[in-house]
């Protein structure tokens, strides 16, 4: 037996010795590039280290909601003085909605403003920037979403809350990462704003490209916003 395994170990040196030059140095060429292939993106939010509470408050008295602003449960951050801010409507409603965001504390807010029905629902959103509205940053502001009662309506509005803080000084260093890649750059330094606006503006530009908004379905999973994550999943037919 001892003989036997001695050969077996020898032949296969043998073999081993015996390919041709070329072939090891093709299988040697081919790891860097296998190694240096890009991973395809995925999100990674890591909140911002401010030991906030949670500030979302979210629309509705069912398990699912109904409306509710796509921020995190804490305070986020957006690098950007004039942010595009999202939210989730059930589909269906036919009331409008009133936008409004101002200073933690401080009347009158900088926006209040009356938006037209949406019954498709789905994930909406407003620019500021087309609005003249300015963060400031370091300061607190609050923003949120309401459904304009109809008249003969009695049950309370639905509303949703959220909070958000202007950060700028990462702003140059996520200027310099590929425009493509920028949103998970965003996502991981904890600008929550910037992540979502940025894949969001990716699907516009792409159609709603299927693979993107199950990333952003993703990250609408890491702010606890599964409601707005679940819809995004159907609309692109993804059971998960």
């Amino acid at each position: 037996m001892p003989t036997t395994r001695t050969g077996s170990m020898l032949a296969t040196l043998v073999l081993v010795c015996a390919l041709p030059a070329s072939a090891t140095e093709e299988q040697a060429a081919q790891q860097p590039a296998q190694q240096a292939a890009p991973a395809t993106p995925a999100f990674v939010y890591q909140p911002p280290n401010r030991g906030a509470p949670a500030e979302r408050v979210g629309g509705g008295t069912r398990s699912i909601s109904q409306l509710e602003v796509l921020a995190p449960g804490h305070t986020a951050l957006t690098t950007q003085a004039t942010p595009r801010l999202y939210w989730y409507i059930n589909p269906g409603f036919r009331n409008k909605v009133r936008f409004r965001i101002g200073e933690a504390g401080v009347t009158p807010p900088l926006l209040e403003i009356l938006l037209e029905p949406q019954p498709n629902g789905g994930i909406q959103h407003i620019d500021l920037a087309a609005h003249k509205v300015r963060l400031e940053p370091g300061k607190l502001y609050e923003w949120g979403v309401l459904l304009e009662p109809f008249p003969h309506q009695r049950m309370p509005p639905l509303v949703s809350l959220g909070r958000i803080v202007l950060d700028d000084s990462a702003a140059g260093t996520l200027a310099q990462v590929d425009v493509r890649q920028r949103p998970y750059a965003a996502a991981y330094k904890g600008f929550w704003y910037d992540a979502l606006d940025g894949v969001s503006q990716q699907i516009e530009s792409a159609n709603g490209d299927p693979q993107l908004r199950l990333r952003r379905a993703g990250l609408l999973d890491q702010g606890g916003l599964q409601t707005a994550a679940s819809y995004e999943r159907e609309m692109v037919g993804y059971a998960r």
